[in-house]
């Protein structure tokens, strides 16, 4: 609902410009470039699932807080932005800390079905929250519906807190290392492993390009369409409709014709499928848009699930949190740049000419996946990749800190 409503709420109400609008899905994601590293190195010396409950309870009080601008009517673009990148950060440590959660709950062979029903989960959230967000902006205003997106992220945080992690899986492993060495094992960990490199190289490029058609497509239908806001919910809708049906096929798919070239061929029709979005106009041609856009998100969706199943299978229980954080630090670090790319470009030549730059990007996009070892696995790995060998912090001088300022001994005995 928020991902619509927020946007929504600047075009409409704002009369935000598309360089503007670029720069709000910025702040978004400007956590993640900018503390996606330590936060997973963190995560790793904590209990994830306090981590989990704490992050979202943190985006619950900033949507309150929107919610409550907009109906006093004192929210401006500055606050927004602001407001934004504080709910970055608490993504940044609820989206880590779920992916290091899941393996320590699930068995490795069980992750594919498991990540399925997040994904099955997540996407009838995303039909029915753009429905419900276009049909309660018809009938009502915006900020009403800013509230009701706050008291969901309330109602996700309760149920976030009955998660319960037991037995060996539930205490962090001891480690006598530092933050910093343990973000360059991390990255590491991502380079020397060439399946966790290409899938790096593959999706950092597909989202920066993704975001710019996300961003584009909404502005093309708000902006130069001039769709009503119910209208935009049903087609963003649809993406959560083809979603839902990539979340129950992805395993079934995947046993039929093996990981590998499922991940492939998803990728590769979730490009063609999206061709159409720069040629929506009325009529005939917006339905072929919105189809697409729905069947480029079930494809990516299938994509996600078992791209995430294989890392978090080949990861070694110790770098789970470390490996999330890099992989989202690359992955997502780029979805800022990518949405002020496409702001500032469309204000040059267009919003709908950046949409079609955007589309080519995430064609080109899948060509390193083409030439990737992750094309010839068929079925999911049991054994993980072996955790890099770090360096043993330097011994503290006697009654003082280390030369770093941490204390290594302190932190095996926190939380």
């Amino acid at each position: 609902m928020a991902t619509v409503v927020i946007p929504l709420f600047a075009v409409k109400t704002l009369n935000a410009t598309p360089a503007q609008v670029g720069f709000l899905v910025t702040c978004e994601f400007l956590g993640f470039l900018l503390l996606g590293l330590p936060a997973g190195a963190w995560i790793d010396r904590r209990r994830g699932e306090r981590v989990l409950v704490f992050s979202s309870l943190g985006r619950t009080a900033v949507f309150g807080v929107v919610a409550a601008l907009a109906l006093a009517g004192n929210l401006t673009m500055p606050a927004l932005y602001a407001l934004m990148f504080a709910g970055s950060l608490c993504t940044v440590f609820l989206g880590i800390s779920y992916q290091s959660v899941l393996p320590r709950i699930v068995d490795r062979q069980l992750l594919p079905g498991a990540n399925s029903r997040v994904e099955f989960t997540l996407s009838l959230a995303e039909i029915t929250g753009p429905a419900i967000a276009g049909f309660l902006l018809a009938l009502a205003t915006s900020s009403y519906v800013l509230g009701a997106a706050a008291v969901c992220f309330g109602i996700a945080t309760v149920l976030l807190s009955r998660i319960r992690v037991t037995g060996a899986a539930a205490a962090p492993p001891a480690r006598n290392t530092t933050l910093v060495r343990d973000v360059r094992d991390g990255i590491r960990y991502v380079l020397r492993v060439p399946m966790f490199r290409v899938m790096a190289i593959r999706s950092s490029t597909y989202n920066f390009c993704n975001i710019a058609t996300t961003t584009m497509f909404l502005l093309l239908l708000a902006s130069v369409l001039r769709l009503p806001s119910a209208y935009i919910g049903i087609i963003f809708s649809g993406a959560g409709a083809g979603a839902t049906l990539g979340a129950l096929s992805a395993v079934r798919l995947s046993r039929r014709f093996g990981v590998g070239p499922t991940v492939l061929g998803a990728c590769v029709l979730a490009g063609i499928a999206s061709i159409p979005l720069p040629f929506a106009r009325s009529g005939g041609w917006l339905i072929v848009a919105g189809i697409g856009y729905g069947i480029a998100s079930g494809c990516i969706v299938v994509s996600n699930i078992l791209q995430l199943s294989v890392r978090q299978a080949l990861c070694a229980p110790g770098m789970q949190a470390r490996l999330s954080a890099t992989m989202r630090f690359l992955v997502w670090g780029v979805i800022p740049l990518g949405a002020s790319v496409a702001g500032l470009v469309a204000n040059v030549i267009g919003v709908r000419q950046t949409l079609a730059l955007a589309v080519a990007g995430e064609l080109v996009s899948i060509v390193p996946l083409y030439f990737s070892p992750l094309r010839r696995v068929v079925e999911m790995p049991t054994e993980p990749e072996s955790e890099p060998e770090s360096e043993p912090a330097p011994e503290p001088p006697p009654g003082g800190a280390a030369a770093d300022g941490a204390r290594p001994e302190a932190r095996q005995l926190s939380d």
